[in-house]
């Protein structure tokens, strides 16, 4: 990415463990876990990169005539970036956030129509040992326990869509502006706002904020061992 013209407030780790990176001398075990300590900014930076990279079509520019693609979370001002300006070009078929309307409906994982394996309290599960890493099973656990810190993906049980660590292990950012919620909310959320929406909670977090229906948000800037994305591709 870096070669190809894109730059990063932050590159992130490769998941926080109990040296702050993951665990010390096992680079494998780093990898299988979950980015940490990036940006809302940089995480829709790096999925422009890495449409660009796999030969898709970028989803998110500049402005709405779609004829610069993002590729900077900073500026020399560091404050209101091209990035927090971000718009997504229907129809574009590259890698991009996911709204939360799309996040839920995912963690849930279940039939919204008939009620199937919808209604569980965390993803896939009532039982929240069952569905996620949190502040029970890791953080409290202390930081020289080997199970301190985010976990590698999938070592939980999937949801009934088949995807894991919607719930707990590390927050995962939406594409959202953070604002009150109703039935008239568009499906793509705030127009505008401060914050960025992040949602399922983390290895550090006490079991209520690891519900499906949890929300959460905080600044586009903000980085921090718990929060990692999770990201969507037509």
């Amino acid at each position: 990415a870096v070669n190809n013209g894109y730059t990063f407030a932050n590159e992130g780790k490769e998941g926080h463990g109990t040296d702050g990176t993951g665990t010390v001398g096992d680079a494998a075990l780093k990898k299988s876990r979950p980015v940490t300590e990036i940006s809302w900014r940089d995480a829709v930076v790096w999925c422009n990169a890495y449409s660009e990279l796999s030969g898709k079509e970028p989803v998110y520019y500049t402005d709405e005539t779609y004829s610069v693609v993002l590729k900077t979370s900073t500026t020399d001002g560091g404050t209101a970036t091209a990035a927090d300006k971000a718009v997504m070009k229907p129809g574009a078929n590259g890698y991009r956030l996911p709204t939360e309307a799309e996040w839920e409906y995912a963690a849930r994982g279940g039939n919204w129509g008939d009620g199937t394996n919808w209604n569980y309290t965390y993803a896939g599960s009532d039982d929240i040992g069952m569905a996620a890493w949190y502040d029970g099973n890791s953080y409290n656990l202390g930081s020289s326990n080997p199970a301190y810190g985010a976990h590698p993906v999938g070592t939980k049980a999937a949801n009934g869509k088949g995807l894991y660590d919607m719930s707990g292990n590390v927050w995962e950012w939406c594409w959202d502006w953070y604002d009150t919620i109703s039935s008239t909310t568009p499906v793509t959320g705030a127009a505008s706002g401060s914050h960025r929406v992040v949602r399922g909670g983390s290895w550090s977090n006490v079991a209520s904020y690891c519900t499906v229906a949890y929300r959460n948000g905080t600044s586009p800037t903000y980085r921090y061992e718990s929060i990692g994305f999770r990201f969507v591709c037509p």
